[in-house]
């Protein structure tokens, strides 16, 4: 498990890295945001538990309303009242709607996005991974450089996110 964790979190950050070069040969905006991650599943489905979220975004500079949004991020959370942890890695590609004119220096946004997702479960005698459905989706608040929101992510994650744009 130790192995396998170390092994994806070097992907993710390696991928980040080839996004974010990415970004500044097309003129496409780099966001990347942290946060605090709670489950919002009910008891019987999986419990609750807390956890944090790692991500990059990459989207369209100067859209009008609608713009694409591809993300990477990870999410790891640990289950209250257990010895579980949930580790999802998602890709995800979707749309942002932006509420306000490009002129404006706070625009709020709605994100939508699924797509694939490396879930790894662990916990007292078992270990599970799995290629699963991703998916997230919120409301956001950008200005200036730093973007804030929450989001309904993969598998039943409430995350508040803070991030930078590059």
């Amino acid at each position: 498990m130790r192995i396998l964790s170390k092994v994806l979190l070097t992907i993710l950050f390696f991928c980040i890295m080839v996004i974010a070069s990415f970004a500044q040969e097309k003129k496409m905006e780099f966001a990347v945001t942290t946060g605090f991650a709670r489950r919002a599943a009910i008891e019987q489905f999986g419990g609750t538990g807390k956890g944090f979220h790692i991500g990059a975004n990459m989207y369209k500079r100067n859209a009008e309303r609608f713009t694409s949004d591809a993300q990477l991020s990870l999410n790891f959370i640990n289950l209250d009242k257990s010895l579980t942890n949930v580790l999802a890695i998602n890709a995800l590609y979707g749309v942002r709607y932006y509420f306000s004119k490009p002129e404006n220096d706070t625009r709020f946004f709605l994100s939508v996005l699924i797509g694939p997702a490396f879930k790894n479960e662990s916990g007292d005698d078992y270990i599970e991974s799995i290629l699963d459905f991703g998916y997230a989706g919120g409301l956001f608040v950008e200005s200036k450089k730093f973007v804030f929101g929450a989001s309904l992510d993969a598998p039943q994650n409430l995350i508040f996110k803070i991030g930078y744009t590059f």
